[in-house]
């Protein structure tokens, strides 16, 4: 936190100066929201580098030539084909480099696209493509569970799962999708995942947590779409 203040102040004292700086005639043709706005893009550029968020990568390299184009010798690129350049060559990349997180599960992903419900496994996983699905995650000894979802829609209910251990982990994959989550308002649940051009919501998290409580802690990434977290 202290180093994103540290950021972000940087950020508007270099807009102020360069505010300042167009009154000597200096960046006379960049408007200051300009530069502000292509220095935002450069930052989530840099942030999705180390993640290999090709599509935070792209777009916002897309957006920029859109900013600047006048001053560039390709004139003749429109800004749809831009636009689906960048969305389609991130859709490429992404398949044949896929996205490096700084957390991954310790176990296996083999995703079982025909079942409805998990009965009593303590290790689960989930992975949906340009599709919607709904799962059920009913165990004795829930511990860990890997979704994802591109370009679909999931809803994973883990209301009939119970954690005997002190703690459990839910590792979300989001791109371009929606991934609903249903947890149990009984359990104590920390989210440590990033956002690129995405939301991560929280509705009805209760505001006391029962003593004792299992902690529940909520990794990945969402790129582009939309995690819900309802408590129930």
């Amino acid at each position: 936190m202290k180093n994103k203040n540290y950021f972000w102040g940087i950020i508007f004292i270099l807009v102020a100066v360069s505010i300042l700086l167009r009154n000597f005639y200096f960046f006379p043709a960049i408007h200051s929201s300009r530069l502000l706005i292509t220095i935002l893009l450069v930052y989530f550029i840099a942030k999705n580098i180390t993640c290999r968020n090709f599509f935070g990568i792209l777009l916002p390299a897309a957006f920029i030539y859109l900013l600047y184009d006048e001053y560039l010798p390709f004139a003749f690129l429109s800004p749809f084909s831009i636009l689906a350049a960048a969305v389609f060559g991130s859709i490429g990349l992404t398949f044949l480099f896929p996205p490096h997180t700084s957390y991954k599960p310790d176990f296996s992903f083999s995703p079982e696209m025909g079942e409805s419900s998990y009965n009593n496994q303590s290790d689960v996983s989930c992975s949906v493509t340009f599709a919607g699905c709904t799962k059920y995650f009913e165990s004795d000894d829930f511990r860990r569970a890997y979704l994802k979802c591109s370009f679909g829609a999931l809803k994973a209910y883990f209301d009939h799962a119970k954690i005997t251990g002190s703690s459990a982990e839910i590792y979300v994959e989001n791109s371009f999708g929606e991934t609903n989550l249903f947890l149990p308002k009984e359990w104590d649940v920390h989210v440590d995942a990033t956002s690129t051009f995405g939301n991560i919501t929280e509705i009805h998290k209760p505001s006391i947590i029962p003593s004792g409580a299992p902690t529940v802690l909520i990794h990945g990434n969402v790129s582009f779409g939309d995690c819900k977290i309802f408590y129930i």
